[in-house]
């Protein structure tokens, strides 16, 4: 390890994203337990996750369940990815399509809605009382971007921290389009991670 690299190490412990990072590593823990805790109560005493997504693909438009994903991960992300990877498993069931290029297509979802954030957010500079309203809201969120640029970036696209607000905020700082275009394809790869573990529950 060189000399800049250490002391760019040593920058990164001191302002604590070894810490964040064991935090949320420890919230995606807790986030996974709760979820198989669940899983296993509701389908011993109330219905199956097998059976919940049956009813949805067969109820629900496969359309209109891909365009509130786009928009979800466009807006807040309001709704947790997990839940479309696992009904992805049942859609591909149905439809006789392979289980990993629904869940590359909603990665590609979710990837072109944080760009879509990103864009969003340039505009919002643009607005003083939303651009208020964003760095009143989520100022932790520009501190640590500040802090650890891209790597904050990746940490978003593979934990449990809000990516298109991220995605959003790199937006309105001017974080450079290119850099924020190549580090959020790390989004591909908490999709298919998290799809190796969810797909054995269904």
């Amino acid at each position: 390890m060189n000399r800049y690299s250490k002391l760019y190490y040593h920058y990164l412990k001191r302002t604590g994203l070894f810490q964040f990072l064991g935090e949320n590593l420890l919230k995606l823990g807790g986030v996974i337990a709760m979820f198989v805790g669940a899983v296993v109560l509701m389908e011993q005493y109330l219905i199956t996750l097998k059976e919940i997504f049956v009813l949805i693909v067969e109820n629900v438009d496969v359309w209109a369940v891909f365009v509130l994903f786009t928009i979800s991960e466009s807006v807040l992300g309001l709704l947790p990815p997990d839940f479309f990877i696992v009904w992805s498993k049942e859609l591909s069931n149905q439809i006789q399509l392979n289980e990993w290029l629904l869940v590359g297509f909603l990665a590609l979802l979710s990837y072109t809605g944080g760009m879509i954030s990103y864009v969003m957010g340039m505009k919002i500079i643009h607005v003083p009382k939303i651009h208020d309203w964003a760095l009143e809201k989520y100022g932790n969120l520009f501190k640590n971007l500040k802090k650890w640029g891209g790597f904050f970036v990746v940490v978003s696209a593979l934990l449990p921290v809000p990516f298109s607000i991220v995605m959003l905020i790199c937006g309105i700082t001017g974080y450079p389009i290119k850099w924020a275009a190549y580090l959020g394809l790390f989004r591909f790869v908490r999709f298919f991670g998290y799809a190796i573990f969810l797909f054995m529950l269904v």
